[in-house]
């Protein structure tokens, strides 16, 4: 019981249906155990191969997890260890079994293997992603403070002599407040960059 250093845990029992695949996401989380049953025969009692468990159940469901939850805990059941086909002995339907879930380990490890180098790849595409839009943004912010000291030297070299000092001060700071206006637009951008840096992110993730 909870309180007495006892576990409470919620099972929930999802149809491998096509038609229910839709409605599974919401439950998978990282605090989940997953359990992935397969059977070691089709409906006809004809034994499977470790190919085809892995191509009609096991990499689908392996990689919608990885999607939904990267980092998710699977642990994988073949059931039917007691129940072989009829005319077929204990002893060698438990063998064909194991034989099994050796080629489905093997199976197992190479797409795992296969989604970790995916990730991979998709991370650096991000970081090359998010590298290329701090270097477009530093280069806008030195081009707009070019453009507003060239703005500072025309006015001086065209109003020079002509005003008093104070003057002078006076078009100095309005400069520095276009200067101010550039740059908090460039901000904007750059707030809008990064959101669709995530949107990228988001919609990859799916």
């Amino acid at each position: 019981e909870e309180g007495d250093g006892g576990l409470v845990f919620d099972a929930w029992d999802f149809g491998g249906q096509a038609k229910y695949h839709t409605s599974h996401s919401p439950y998978l989380s990282a605090r989940c155990l997953t359990v992935l049953v397969f059977r070691p025969v089709d409906d006809e009692e004809q034994y499977l191969s470790g190919e085809k468990v892995m191509l009609d159940f096991v990499t689908m469901w392996l990689r919608m997890l990885h999607v939904h939850v990267p980092c998710a805990s699977v642990v994988l059941v073949c059931t039917r260890w007691c129940s072989p086909p009829e005319g077929v002995a204990l002893e060698e339907h438990q063998a064909r079994v194991c034989a099994l879930c050796e080629e489905v380990n093997k199976g197992v490890a190479i797409e795992l293997e296969r989604l970790n180098e995916l990730t991979r790849s998709e991370l650096g595409h991000l970081l090359a992603q998010e590298e290329e839009v701090g270097r477009s943004v530093a280069v806008e912010e030195q081009s707009i403070r070019e453009r507003n000291m060239e703005t500072q030297r025309r006015l001086a070299a065209s109003f020079a002599g002509k005003f008093k000092c104070e003057n002078r001060d006076a078009h100095r700071i309005q400069s520095e407040d276009a200067e101010a206006h550039d740059l908090k637009n460039l901000k904007a951008i750059r707030i809008q960059l990064q959101q669709r840096l995530r949107v990228i992110t988001a919609e990859r993730k799916r």
